[in-house]
C-alpha cells in the first residue's frame, strides 16, 4: 500500500472511530476571496509628477489605482501609479513584470499607501503594497 493511502486511510478510521475529529471541507470564511501579495515598494519617478504637491495630504490606507501604460517609451511594462486621478509616479521597472502581466490579461489589481517617508530624507518617500484578489474561495 503506497504511503498515501495508507495514512488516508488510518485517518478516515481514526476520524470514525471517534480518536480524530473529522475534516472540514467547509471554509472558515464563506464568500472570501484570496488575496495574493505581489509586492511592496516605493512609487519611482515621483518627483516628476504630482507625489510631492499631493504628498500633505496622503495618508497610509489610501487606496491607489494602478493604470497599465503600453505606449510608453522608455519601459514596455510601465504601471502609473494614481492617486484620486493624479499621477504619483510609476511602479519600479525592475518590479513591475508580474503586475504589467497581470494588467495586459485583465485582472484588477488593487494598491495602498502604506506609508510615507521624510521626502528630505528620501528620494521617493511614498511606499506602497499591490496585491490581487481572486475569486471567491472554493469549499
Amino acid at each position: 500500500m503506497q504511503r498515501r493511502r495508507f495514512l488516508a486511510h488510518l485517518s478516515q478510521t481514526l476520524a470514525a472511530l471517534g480518536l480524530l475529529p473529522a475534516a472540514s471541507s467547509a471554509h472558515p470564511f464563506p464568500g472570501a476571496t484570496k488575496r495574493l501579495h505581489l509586492q511592496d515598494c516605493r512609487i519611482a519617478g515621483s518627483q516628476y509628477y504630482d507625489c510631492h504637491a499631493v504628498l500633505p495630504q496622503l495618508r497610509p490606507g489610501d487606496p491607489l489605482q494602478l493604470r497599465r501604460q503600453t505606449g510608453n517609451p522608455h519601459d514596455e511594462r510601465a504601471v502609473a501609479v494614481l492617486w484620486r486621478e493624479r499621477k504619483l509616479g510609476y511602479l519600479p521597472r525592475l518590479d513591475n513584470a508580474a503586475c504589467a502581466s497581470l494588467l495586459d490579461r485583465a485582472h484588477e489589481l488593487h494598491a495602498e499607501v502604506i506609508g510615507i517617508d521624510d521626502p528630505d530624507d528620501e528620494w521617493e518617500p511614498v511606499r506602497l503594497r499591490v496585491w490581487a484578489d481572486f475569486g471567491q474561495v472554493r469549499t
